[in-house]
């Protein structure tokens, strides 16, 4: 005994106590009910985690997807952020919106020219009024039918088919006893002609004969004679008169000059009285009025002035100045200086001396010197009336060439 080997020898252990199954609400199923009777109301016990709830054990995560060599890292969890936009994309985006905007606007100006052109705007009617845009129209010696021939736009035609300024300047070419023309678009179907007759008002001596001109020195027409009963312009230095257009001198400060001289005296009301004007080479310029006194202008300086105070002394209408018996040379030329403007009158009779035109390089400079030529004729003559302007105290002056009388006031330069 003692010399065998003690055997080892296992015992069993103990088995764990069975356990009972884990309950699942997914799958357990839902426990028979006991009948009810008539009139009864049956109770039915459901399992935790029946049809209508939640499951209570928790979802199995979604599978990681492997993550490739060298590639990319990205975030494993969290929502997706969204980057945000640099100055240089906002830049480009806001040029790209404004680059397709102003195409937009092109391709619809296009699509309005074009259906303008061809679909649109067809002229239905032409109108001649006045430019008050009353009608029927004051068109002078020329007929309706005369206008619309010399329009030459027919009917049916586009009315932005043809240049308004083109028809106007054709138009005063042909129709010049027209003082005005103007030809305008009136949406949707219209062409309006206003107009205004001219008159023969003045007559000029030209190198191609004389001209006659319009209230506004516009050329109606080109004579060899010199017009009977028309107030002549001399002086004047004329290039090329073209019947319809407007007078057009051989520089521009006489240009002015002229059509300042023109303003003037349609605005004092001496024009309609007018029987002569002469330019004098912007130094000398006078005009005769009712062709018994010639009033000197002298230069072109503060010509309002001098009209104004002429037109005062000429009119006469406070009864207290010249008559209308007076005949001689007023003189509103003189300026002693900055404050004081004199001017004479000489009783008796004038010559009207007619000034040579300027040449055509002559500058306009001229216009500023002093008319000391006239204040000297003015003051040789006999009998002469010396005054400054005079007020309403002042005693009237002589009617007769030989009588004299004085007149002396001031009154401060306007």
């Amino acid at each position: 005994m003692t010399n065998k080997k003690k055997r080892t020898v296992r015992r069993p252990g103990e088995k764990p106590a069975p356990q009972a199954p884990l309950f699942d609400q997914q799958t357990a199923p839902i426990p028979r009910q006991p009948r009810r009777g008539a009139g009864e109301m049956q109770q039915m016990t459901l399992p935790l985690g029946a049809a209508g709830m939640e499951p209570l054990h928790a979802p199995e995560p979604a599978p990681r997807r492997r993550k490739k060599a060298g590639g990319r890292k990205r975030p494993e969890s969290g929502p997706a952020r969204r980057r945000q936009m640099t100055r240089g994309e906002m830049r480009r985006r806001r040029r790209r919106r404004r680059w397709l905007a102003f195409l937009f606007v092109v391709f619809l100006m296009a699509v309005g020219f074009i259906l303008s052109v061809t679909v649109l705007f067809k002229v239905k009617h032409i109108v001649v009024e006045n430019l008050d845009k009353t009608t029927p129209a004051s068109t002078g010696i020329y007929t309706e039918n005369a206008i619309l021939g010399a329009l030459a736009v027919p009917l049916e035609e586009n009315l932005f088919g043809f240049s308004a300024a083109e028809k106007q300047a054709e138009m005063e070419l042909q129709l010049p006893y027209l003082e005005t023309i103007r030809v305008r678009r009136r949406l949707p179907d219209t062409v309006v002609v206003q107009v205004a007759p001219a008159t023969e008002s003045w007559c000029a001596k030209t190198d191609a004969g004389w001209a006659i001109l319009s209230d506004g020195l516009k050329v109606l027409k080109v004579q060899p004679d010199q017009p009977a009963g028309l107030p002549a312009i001399t002086g004047l230095g004329v290039s090329e008169p073209t019947a319809g257009r407007r007078l057009s001198t051989t520089t521009q400060a006489q240009s002015e000059q002229i059509a300042g001289l023109m303003e003037q005296l349609y605005a004092q009301d001496l024009a309609g009285s007018c029987t002569r004007i002469d330019m004098g080479l912007g130094t000398d310029a006078y005009f005769v009025y009712d062709g018994r006194i010639k009033v000197l202008l002298g230069t072109f300086n503060n010509l309002d002035y001098k009209l104004s105070v002429a037109a005062l002394l000429l009119k006469n209408e406070s009864g207290e100045y010249l008559g209308p018996t007076d005949r001689g040379t007023l003189d509103v030329s003189s300026q002693l200086d900055d404050s004081i403007h004199r001017f004479t009158f000489a009783p008796g009779s004038f010559e009207q001396e007619e000034s040579e035109p300027p040449p055509p390089d002559s500058s306009g400079s001229a216009s500023g010197s002093t008319a000391s030529g006239s204040e000297a004729a003015s003051g040789a003559a006999s009998g002469s009336a010396s005054a400054s302007q005079p007020t309403s105290d002042s005693a009237p002056a002589s009617g007769s060439a030989s009588g004299s009388a004085s007149q002396s006031a001031s009154q401060p330069e306007q």
